[in-house]
This record gives C-alpha cells, sequence and structure tokens, in this order.
C-alpha cells in the first residue's frame, strides 16, 4: 500500500526561493539518472511567488529511497533553512477523485 504525503511550504525571500528552485532542479536531474522504485515526487512552485507544493509517494513504509540520493537528503535541510520554523511537517494525503490526471 502506497503513502502519499504534501508539504507545503513559502520561504521568506526571493532568494530563498531561487535556492529551493535550483536545489529542486539538481533533485529532478538525480532523480532522472537513477531512477529509485517505489517513489514518484513531484513539486510546484507558485508562479512568481515563493510558495511551494511538494507530493511524494512512497511505494511502502520502508526506507525512503530519496535519502539515498545526495542532492534529494540535502533537500529538508535547505528548505528549513529557507522558511520560518524549520522544515515543514509532511501531512498524509489520500486521493477523494481526480479527473485527467494520472495520480
Amino acid at each position: 500500500m502506497s503513502t502519499r504525503r504534501l508539504i507545503d511550504f513559502e520561504v521568506t525571500s526571493d532568494e530563498g526561493a531561487e535556492r529551493v528552485n535550483e536545489a529542486l532542479v539538481g533533485v529532478f536531474e538525480a532523480l532522472a539518472g537513477q531512477r529509485p522504485d517505489g517513489v514518484r515526487l513531484a513539486y510546484w512552485r507558485v508562479t512568481g511567488g515563493r510558495r511551494f507544493h511538494a507530493l511524494i509517494e512512497l511505494v511502502d513504509e520502508g526506507p525512503n529511497p530519496l535519502m539515498d540520493i545526495p542532492a534529494s537528503r540535502a533537500l529538508p535541510g535547505l528548505i528549513g533553512s529557507c522558511v520560518d520554523g524549520g522544515y515543514p511537517r509532511p501531512v498524509t494525503v489520500e486521493l477523494v477523485g481526480s479527473y485527467g490526471f494520472d495520480v
């Protein structure tokens, strides 16, 4: 059974937003190269803003494959340094309905 977690955060500065954005580019480049099993990940940035949304799906409750990728492992620390209150707490979500999305 898979688990989906939603992370929502807003960084405190435009510089922080760019740092997070650049780090995310690196994470997705690493994911494309390593293609780990058991995980799906998507990040969105509100256009022109400082707010980000992420959806992480883990196939099982075992070790998170994202933690085996250095760029991904470093991401929570970077985000936490750019957000008031530190890294945001992910919340578990369940899909109620979808149309046209492969979720």
